[in-house]
C-alpha cells in the first residue's frame, strides 16, 4: 500500500535524497541545479507521455516512459521511476487502455517528488536553479 504525504494527500514520493547528495558530491548548489533540471525535464517528459497517449502512440509513450524512468532513477526519484516503468510495460504489453490511470498516478508522484524536494531543501529554490 502506498503511503500518503499527509500534509497534501499525495502518495509517498520515495525520493532517495542520499542519491542526489551522492551524485552532487555534497555540493548544495549542484544539488539544487540537478533537482531543478530533473523537475523541469520530468514535467516535459510527462507532457510527452500525455501527448503520446492522446495520439494513441504506444511506441512514443514507451520511449518517453523509458526516458523518465532513467532520469528518475539517476537522481533518486524511485516513486516516479517505478511509475514510469509501469507505463513503459503497459504501453508494450497491455496496450493503451490502462494508461490513463497510470498517467494520473505518475503526475501525482511527480508532484509528491516536488514536495519531497521542497522539504529536503527547505525551499522551492531548486526550481529556479535549473
Amino acid at each position: 500500500m502506498q503511503q500518503e504525504d499527509s500534509a497534501v494527500g499525495l502518495p509517498d514520493a520515495r525520493f532517495d535524497v542520499g542519491r542526489l547528495t551522492e551524485i552532487s558530491d555534497g555540493d548544495r548548489d549542484f544539488e539544487l541545479e540537478l533537482a531543478g533540471e530533473f523537475v523541469s525535464q520530468a514535467r516535459a517528459m510527462f507532457g510527452e507521455l500525455t501527448r503520446a497517449h492522446e495520439r494513441g502512440d504506444a511506441d512514443a509513450l514507451r520511449r518517453a516512459a523509458l526516458t523518465l524512468k532513467g532520469s528518475s532513477r539517476t537522481v533518486g526519484a524511485e516513486g516516479v521511476a517505478d511509475a514510469a516503468a509501469e507505463l513503459e510495460r503497459s504501453a508494450a504489453e497491455a496496450g493503451m487502455a490502462s494508461i490513463a490511470a497510470l498517467l494520473a498516478r505518475t503526475e501525482r508522484l511527480l508532484l509528491a517528488t516536488e514536495h519531497a524536494l521542497d522539504r529536503h531543501f527547505g525551499t522551492d529554490e531548486y526550481r529556479r536553479a535549473a
